[in-house]
C-alpha cells in the first residue's frame, strides 16, 4: 500500500518536472509605440519544446492606485521555442492607455502552449524584477498609503535619466 502511494507520488512529480517552464526577460517597455512597445526574451528551460502563445497580458495599479489591465498581441509567427535557446520577441497593446508608462507594480503573464505561466512582477518602469513576496508586501503599502517604499534598485534616477537620453528620439 506504501509502495502504491509513493509510485504515485513518483509519477506526479516526474510529470510535475517534466512540463515546459518559461524564463523570461523583459527588455523594454515603451508605451508611446505603437507597434512593437513591449520587447522582451523568453527561454525555454525545459527539455520539451513548446511555444508561446499569441498574447501577453499586464496587470499594473495607476498612479492613483486603480487596477489595469492591458493585453499584448506577439508580433512574431514563429513563436516556437525550443529547450534552452532564449528568443526575442516584440508585442504592441491592444489598446492605449493613458498613464500606462507610469503604472506601477507590473505583472507581466506569459503563456506557453503546454506547461504553466510564467509571470513577471516588477516596482516600476526601471524593469527590475522583484520576487513574489515582496511585490505582494509593496503593493500592499503602495494601495494602503500611496506611497512607494524605498527600495534598491540596480541604477540611480540620474543613470536612469541618461539612459534614456542615450536612446534617442527613436
Amino acid at each position: 500500500m506504501l509502495h502504491d502511494i509513493f509510485e504515485v507520488v513518483g509519477k506526479l512529480l516526474a510529470w510535475l518536472l517534466a512540463r515546459p517552464t518559461l524564463r523570461v526577460r523583459i527588455r523594454e517597455d515603451r508605451p508611446d509605440r505603437e507597434i512593437g512597445g513591449l520587447e522582451f526574451e523568453v527561454e525555454n528551460v525545459r527539455d520539451k519544446a513548446t511555444s508561446l502563445k499569441p498574447t501577453v497580458t499586464a496587470s499594473y495599479l495607476s498612479t492613483k492606485r486603480k487596477p489595469c489591465t492591458v493585453i499584448f498581441d506577439v508580433r512574431e509567427l514563429d513563436r516556437n521555442l525550443a529547450p534552452f535557446t532564449p528568443k526575442q520577441f516584440a508585442a504592441s497593446a491592444r489598446e492605449v492607455l493613458p498613464g500606462r508608462g507610469h503604472g506601477w507594480f507590473r505583472t507581466y503573464t506569459f503563456a506557453p502552449t503546454r506547461g504553466r505561466k510564467c509571470r513577471v512582477r516588477i516596482r516600476n518602469v526601471s524593469l527590475d524584477p522583484i520576487g513574489f513576496w515582496r511585490f505582494w508586501v509593496e503593493m500592499f503599502w503602495f494601495r494602503a498609503t500611496g506611497r512607494v517604499r524605498a527600495g534598491k534598485t540596480r541604477m540611480t534616477i540620474t543613470e536612469f535619466n541618461a539612459q534614456e537620453r542615450s536612446r534617442g528620439p527613436h
